[in-house]
């Protein structure tokens, strides 16, 4: 396996060191999945959890940890009750660039 952007994710490794270890890999998940413009993941919560190996409950309930902590927000739009999340500033090691540029689409 190779990771193109090894820098990038050891910013961010450093970035979220404080955090407890599910809710970085929720972070770094949300990172390294496709967004778009707005840096949106557009993921079901089953899938992404599926993805991080959680229980749907679990990655629910870390993913509004973030959200209250300000790592994470809604994103615009929704399909019926489904919300789509992406990264804040807060998960910017440089405090300009979205960490969106992590994986290239």
């Amino acid at each position: 396996m190779s990771i193109e952007c090894r820098e990038q994710i050891r910013d961010l490794m450093k970035l979220t060191s404080d955090l407890p270890p599910l809710q970085r890999l929720v972070v770094i998940l949300y990172a390294a999945m496709d967004q778009d413009d707005t840096g949106t993941v557009h993921e079901t919560g089953a899938n992404l959890a599926a993805e991080a190996g959680m229980t749907p409950q679990l990655f629910s309930r870390v993913r509004r940890e973030l959200v209250a902590a300000g790592w994470l927000e809604e994103g615009p739009g929704r399909i019926g009750n489904v919300r789509f999340y992406r990264l804040t500033e807060k998960a910017d090691a440089e405090g300009g660039a979205s960490v969106v540029a992590l994986r290239s689409a």
